[in-house]
């Protein structure tokens, strides 16, 4: 067995990592590996995030960013564990909507953009709205599948001891069982709804998509990559606390 390195190692590894892709960064600028203009300096980012701060564009930016953003995980979370809950477990309810989350999951979020655009106007709503799909087949498929790979005994358990009914059923067994499945699900559309949220705020929701796409527009690519930072920081923030919820939660695990 390979033994599990300390966290200087991780730590000083990670930085190596980081390290590397900075330098190629670089080198990819000055032996013109792209066309001249369109890459910014690596070493520039530190002013360039000075003047978006001194602005006062980039917190504005970034709190818009998060009222549709938790707006849309919430909405998309909530109903797609709701539904592939029901799905899994009701056989009428699996069979009524089969052809239709055929039908509607091979469509991208941001094709729906266009109606978000005439239902919400350019709105945080409409925005949540785009997330909301992204995340809701996330966690609609992490549930479904979690249900399905119950083994068939604890609910003959279950039946034995008294616990037959639905509803029963469902506290003592389903919920408790899905309960790592689902929640790795939510930790993914996490990420699944910055992705779709960026892409939404490029056709003029405001937020830190928004002030990408002016930048782009200007040529200012280190106000860009500023963005791009700030989204990943906001991400990791996100991540950590919802791990840490999720530990919490999952104590009971051996």
């Amino acid at each position: 067995m390979v033994k599990n390195p300390g966290w200087p190692v991780r730590a000083a590894y990670g930085l190596a990592g980081i390290v590397v892709f900075v330098l190629l960064w670089k080198a990819a600028g000055v032996f013109r590996w792209v066309n001249p203009g369109t890459l910014p300096d690596p070493f520039a980012l530190p002013r360039a995030l000075e003047q978006e701060w001194a602005s006062g564009r980039l917190l504005p930016a970034v709190g818009s960013s998060l009222i549709h953003y938790f707006w849309g995980l919430a909405l998309g979370t909530v109903s797609g564990i709701a539904v592939g809950l029901a799905a899994a477990t009701i056989r009428r309810f699996d069979l009524f909507q089969a052809y239709l989350a055929r039908v509607l999951r091979p469509i991208p979020p941001l094709a729906w953009v266009v109606f978000a655009i005439a239902w919400f106007k350019v709105s945080h709503a409409g925005a949540a709205f785009v997330i909301a799909i992204g995340v809701f087949w996330v966690n609609y498929f992490a549930t479904y599948s979690a249900v399905r790979n119950i083994d068939p005994r604890f609910y003959e358990l279950a039946r034995s001891f008294g616990q037959g009914s639905y509803w029963r059923r469902a506290v003592s067994i389903t919920l408790p069982a899905i309960a790592p499945g689902t929640l790795a699900g939510v930790r993914t559309g996490i990420g699944q709804a910055w992705m779709t949220l960026i892409a939404a705020e490029l056709l003029g929701v405001p937020g830190m998509g928004q002030e990408m796409n002016a930048a782009a527009g200007v040529g200012a690519y280190e106000a860009v990559v500023v963005y791009m930072l700030a989204i990943s920081l906001v991400y990791a923030i996100c991540d950590l606390g919802y791990a840490w919820l999720e530990k919490k939660v999952l104590s009971w695990r051996p």
